[in-house]
């Protein structure tokens, strides 16, 4: 059953210091206030994938999803990293499935400089404009130097200016620590999917199919096939029992969307972590039981480790009576942020499900 960290410690990242979270289960459900941090545990445990390679960070400095001409990279990195210290360091703590606790830190340095106006235009992927001056403006700039840490040793250094809108560390060679993936809540409308490891495995198809159709029951199959309005490349089409042809799946609304995004992401997951912030977003109640149950059941086939993170009570409580086989598998943690310092409370889902019903405890 996969439980590829069972202990992680954040000592400073963002808005979060000495946050703990001891005795993770296969399944972890981060729940809170506003504000509580929920959405940033998810973002550092990301980073697990590959922590030596820049790109990894990209998710905590929030840049993902801001405009490519908006998009400084300096500025995002900047802010990942405690407002009220002087030093400016990411660090966690993490203990691996054999029981061995692993340090990992990020650092970085700022330095006033100058660059030409060659390099700046290299660095950002740019073409210059052939310009007649006979040799290069000299750019004033401010330059990030990052270093990476595993258990006190360097393993990448790395440096970002403040004019750069775009990183080229996206592919790195190094072995990732624990495959990671995480899912947004907006992903499923931006048609993010990872259906094709489904697509070539008979038995998830099946199931797959029937999760579907709790939204439609007329489906009879998900394909990946050539359409009128998309004659060269390939796109995920729909055949039900009431329709001719195959309807794209852009036909259908963010609940479908989003389900295929959910037991995709497990599929793609397998031996390693999957992180769902705000998993409920877009499924509507009556199909929680059946998408859930399936995807935690698949997660723990496939040896997936779960985070998941919600403000929604009912969401909270489908997943914690989803099914009795996945009641020793399910943890529940309530962050806290009081007077600037971050708390945890951890109950299982036994507990969890006692104190709601019988004791009337608000879980979140």
């Amino acid at each position: 059953m996969g439980t590829h960290i069972q202990e992680f410690v954040i000592h400073d990242y963002k808005g979060l210091h000495e946050l703990k979270l001891s005795g993770l289960n296969s399944i972890n459900i981060l729940t809170g206030d506003n504000n509580s941090g929920k959405t940033s545990v998810l973002e550092i445990l990301s980073t697990l994938d590959n922590p030596q390679n820049t790109g990894s960070w990209v998710l905590c400095s929030r840049m993902r999803n801001v405009n490519p001409r908006s998009r400084f990279y300096f500025n995002g990195f900047l802010n990942m990293f405690p407002i009220d210290s002087d030093t400016k360091t990411i660090s966690y703590d993490y203990k691996d499935s054999k029981g061995k606790i692993n340090k990992v830190a990020l650092h970085a340095e700022l330095e006033e400089t100058q660059i030409s106006e060659k390099e700046m235009y290299k660095l950002d992927g740019l073409r210059r404009i052939k310009s007649s001056k006979s040799e290069d403006e000299v750019i004033d700039t401010v330059c990030m130097y990052l270093s990476t840490y595993l258990n006190g040793n360097k393993i990448n250094k790395d440096k970002i200016f403040d004019f750069q809108t775009v990183i080229n560390k996206f592919i790195s060679k190094h072995k990732s620590f624990v495959r990671t993936t995480y899912i947004s809540p907006v992903d499923h409308a931006a048609g993010m999917l990872f259906l094709d490891d489904i697509l070539s495995n008979s038995e998830m198809y099946s199931e797959l199919i029937h999760v579907l159709q709790e939204f439609d029951k007329n489906i009879l199959s998900v394909n990946a096939l050539k359409s009128e309005s998309s004659p060269y490349s390939a796109e995920y089409m729909i055949l039900t029992q009431n329709h001719k042809k195959a309807l794209p799946l852009n036909a259908y609304g963010d609940g479908m969307k989003k389900t295929l995004l959910l037991l995709s992401a497990a599929v793609r997951s397998q031996n390693g972590i999957l992180l769902l912030d705000e998993f409920e977003t877009a499924i509507h109640t009556s199909a929680m039981h059946s998408v859930f149950t399936w995807l935690l059941k698949s997660a723990l086939k496939l040896n997936v480790q779960v985070f998941m993170t919600s403000h929604s009570k009912e969401a909270i409580e489908k997943v914690l009576k989803a099914d009795d086989e996945l009641q020793d598998y399910i943890n529940l943690y309530t962050l806290y942020d009081f007077e600037g310092k971050n708390y945890v409370r951890l109950m299982n889902c036994r507990e969890a499900v006692n104190a709601m019903e019988n004791l009337g405890l608000e879980l979140r």
